[in-house]
């Protein structure tokens, strides 16, 4: 169970000011599956905003999640951030790591995406952004300057750069556009780097990119009138080719990779949607989606295996389950 006790709320005086602007929003889910039996998960969240006299604006957010089931689990946290137009400054838990926020984690250092339970504070200048992120675990009264993490975010004549610290870490990344192509770049104190371009001329797309370890791909993708086709080539030497079609409610796709074919269909109705796949190796997946309005969804899957792509998120066995969202 991950919490935060958030003590320094209460400090927070909202009585006396005019009323705070209060939004409840939830989710909730039950399913059983022929493999792992009955599960179900509850979200509650609760948002709070006030803008205060001196022109800042305060705003809380808690959030309680709770699973049961092969997963059961049970997850409580929330933040409070007081802001400017141009600042902010955010106590809490699942936050963002400042060196996340400036550059992503295609590199990976420091605390990276909800990786933070403590401080985030942001500044604004302009067109550059700087970001500090400080874990502080609940009832500490000591902070470890190592685990300062810094990002800088900027645009410098049509080009985003960015700069992510994280203890003697760093990631540097920049992209724009030249001559029409899409480059992008980034390299570490780590001794990884990737760099990537890529060309749209009409409904035609080339890409290429690269990495440290020479792990260079290309590719080439064609869209127009409701018909795709793509192909990518990897350098050790595995491909893919896709193909797709969509024509109003229906559409199709077609993979191969060289050691498997799958193809894939979909057909939305509206408030009813169908989809069903198949591999050449046997795997097979099909679901129904019914939409039953305010908020409400029901749905039946089947897969005879895990991971079958597209339907990743679909779970081996049949699984019949609704939805609700609040």
């Amino acid at each position: 169970m991950k919490s935060i006790l958030l003590a320094s709320v209460a400090s927070v005086a909202f009585a006396g000011v005019a009323a705070a602007e209060v939004t409840w929003s939830g989710e909730a889910s039950a399913e059983y599956n022929s493999i792992t039996g009955y599960a179900t998960s509850a979200e509650l969240t609760a948002s709070m905003s006030q803008e205060l006299d001196n022109g800042l604006t305060v705003s809380a957010e808690i959030s309680v999640l709770a699973n049961e089931g092969d997963d059961a689990d049970e997850v409580t946290y929330g933040s409070i951030t007081l802001s400017s137009d141009n600042a902010s400054l955010t106590f809490g838990t699942g936050l963002d790591g400042a060196a996340f926020t400036a550059v992503g984690d295609d590199i990976a250092i420091g605390d990276g995406e909800d990786g933070v339970d403590g401080i985030v504070g942001s500044y604004t200048m302009g067109a550059t952004t700087v970001t500090l992120s400080l874990p502080m675990a609940e009832g500490a009264t000591g902070i470890d300057s190592a685990d300062l993490e810094v990002g800088v975010t900027t645009d410098l004549n049509g080009w985003s750069l960015g700069l992510g610290i994280a203890d003697s870490e760093y990631v540097a990344t920049v992209a724009g556009t030249v001559g029409g192509a899409d480059l992008a770049f980034a390299t570490s104190s780590i001794g990884e780097w990737d760099a990537s371009v890529s060309y749209p001329a009409g409904p035609v797309t080339l890409s290429a990119s690269t990495d440290e370890a020479s792990a260079w791909t290309i590719g080439a993708a064609y869209e127009s009138n409701g018909v795709s086709i793509g192909a990518e080539y990897n350098a050790d030497e595995t491909y893919e080719i896709t193909a797709g079609y969509t024509m109003d409610a229906l559409s199709v796709d077609l993979g191969f990779d060289g050691s498997d074919v799958s193809l894939d269909v979909a057909y939305d109705m509206g408030a009813l949607t169908l989809g069903a796949g198949r591999t050449y190796a046997g795997e097979n997946y099909a679901r129904v989606d019914y939409d039953l309005g305010g908020g409400a969804s029901a749905m039946v899957t089947y897969a005879d295996a895990v991971d079958i792509d597209p339907a990743e998120d679909i779970a081996e066995g049949t699984t019949v389950g609704v939805t609700f969202a609040f």
